[in-house]
């Protein structure tokens, strides 16, 4: 079976990402032709290996983290067994060895072990306990445990029972001797193996996850417009995570249309080579609307605005839907403006609600009276309202372009510490109280490539107080680094709209 493996992870785990990895293997062989056995995915791929090397994991399960990002910067994983080490190494407990660990990775510390037996048990982690099952392998050879003893000691540390450890470390350091070891190394590797029991994680369990987050990056990497639609179908509703990575689509090359009335479905779909934003993704559609939509298609496109209007009507598709379609630009195959399309929008309706009964070849076709598109700032309002972002046009590029010196916010990482101009849309303002009862803010702005946080302590809020949501400025600050995550402290502001 294609996904053998993987579905006795999902009856086990349950996690959604195999979802996403079945309906990726379904879309290649429908849109490729090619048949690609999950269990034959080499696990060497260089490709696949450098998304982990440079913590290109946006979207990968278990990796995308701005923490585990850093982590992966710095460990630089280039095989599969260092990916699933490093979901084992970040979590709590094992994470106190992450320094030491990269360091002995690359060479910097020297590896050392508290008694050569550990070798063999503990050589592929560079002297370090990262895993249950080395506890197990552990008392096995360190202390002459059978493996039915060894799996009573790890459950009793991974339970804390004290009582129960406290026999098992007079045991242990007992059987430890009786194999040859010295009193003092045997209480060494007890209690090497007791203080990172309880947080050890089961390295099979590591596995199977890595084995998820690995295939996905390797579809990220050799389908990407695949992975990317079939990642988009997975957060339909969530307006940050479809902005997030759409934006990241995007950097990479990839085209994300608007809503087509002709190509779009109720999941993103891909089509000449482009990833078309969903019916259901639209506000006022949903997914009754959206299947209404493609019912009246049929697998037939639409010929023209009155085609369209008449097989939509008939099948029960309402004003605020096709208003919300319209908005969406979802019907600009037959080259009518939006201002038009909503000016005429009743009279289209009519001509609909006659087709129901008549042979639309019966029914006189309305006269269209044109109008000029609306204004830019209406549309980019508009398209905030249906989408929940801005998935065009960003108000902020007008603005960009009349200065110069601009820094975009994916670039920030580039200037740490350094004093940068930014041209951004405040999203949302929260104002707090210091310990000294003043008055600062912390802001979150937007431009065209992402999201970033900006800071404005009270010396300076008393001068830009009147920031409020939907003012684009241009902010000259300071970049910051705080929890691995950077910000800008606001030195200056001048608001531009």
């Amino acid at each position: 079976m294609m996904l053998k493996i993987s579905l006795t992870y999902h009856y086990f785990l349950g996690l959604k990402n195999l979802s996403i990895i079945e309906h990726i293997l379904t879309d290649i062989e429908n849109v490729y032709g090619e048949k690609i056995n999950f269990n034959d995915i080499p696990l060497d791929d260089k490709r696949t290996l450098d998304v982990f090397a440079e913590a290109d994991t946006v979207g990968i399960f278990q990796f995308e983290s701005a923490g585990m990002k850093h982590f992966l910067k710095r460990l630089k994983p280039n095989s599969f067994e260092d990916i699933f080490a490093a979901i084992a190494l970040f979590r709590p407990g094992p994470s106190i060895n992450i320094d030491t660990y990269i360091r002995r990775k690359h060479g910097e510390e020297e590896v050392k072990y508290l008694d050569q037996t550990l070798e063999p048990i503990l050589k592929n982690t560079y002297g370090i306990f990262i895993y249950q099952e080395q506890i197990m392998q552990a008392a096995n050879i360190f202390a002459g445990y059978s493996l039915g003893e060894a799996d009573i000691l790890r459950r009793a540390m991974s339970k804390k029972k004290v009582e129960l450890l406290k026999a098992e470390k007079d045991k242990f350091i007992m059987k430890s001797i009786e194999q040859g070891h010295k009193r003092e190394i045997s209480e060494k590797v007890f209690e090497l193996i007791l203080n990172f029991a309880g947080y050890g994680f089961n390295r099979s369990h590591s596995v199977a996850y890595s084995l998820i987050a690995y295939k996905m990056a390797y579809f990220k990497v050799h389908y990407e417009k695949i992975f990317y639609s079939n990642l988009l179908n997975n957060v339909i509703g969530s307006e940050i995570k479809t902005k997030e990575y759409i934006l990241e689509a995007r950097e990479k090359g990839l085209v994300v249309e608007l809503p087509n009335i002709n190509i779009s479905s109720v999941n993103y779909v891909v089509d000449n080579e482009k990833i078309y934003y969903p019916f259901t993704n639209i506000k006022s559609v949903g997914s009754v609307a959206a299947n209404k939509i493609i019912k009246a298609r049929n697998n037939v496109k639409f010929e023209n605005i009155y085609d369209a209007f008449s097989r939509l009507i008939i099948q029960g598709v309402t004003k605020n839907t096709l208003e919300a379609l319209i908005f969406s630009l979802a019907f600009r195959d037959f080259n009518i403006n939006r201002q038009t399309l909503i000016t005429n929008l009743d009279a289209l309706i009519n001509y609909g609600e006659l087709t129901k009964d008549l042979d639309p070849t019966l029914v006189m076709i309305p006269e269209i009276e044109e109008k000029e598109e609306y204004n830019n700032d209406f549309l980019l309002n508009k398209e905030k309202e249906i989408f929940g972002f801005y998935l065009t046009n960003h108000p902020v590029v007008k603005y960009k372009h009349k200065e110069k010196g601009v820094i975009d916010l994916k670039n920030i990482n580039q200037y740490f510490d350094i004093n940068i101009v930014t041209i951004v849309l405040v999203e949302k303002v929260k104002t707090i109280k210091t310990k000294k009862g003043d008055n600062m803010a912390f802001i979150t702005c937007s431009d065209e490539d992402g999201t970033l946080d900006y800071t404005c302590f009270p010396k300076n809020y008393q001068l830009y107080n009147w920031i409020s949501r939907g003012d684009i400025l241009k902010i000259e600050g300071r970049v910051e680094r705080r929890l691995n995550v950077f910000q800008i402290i606001i030195n200056k502001v001048e608001k531009l709209n």
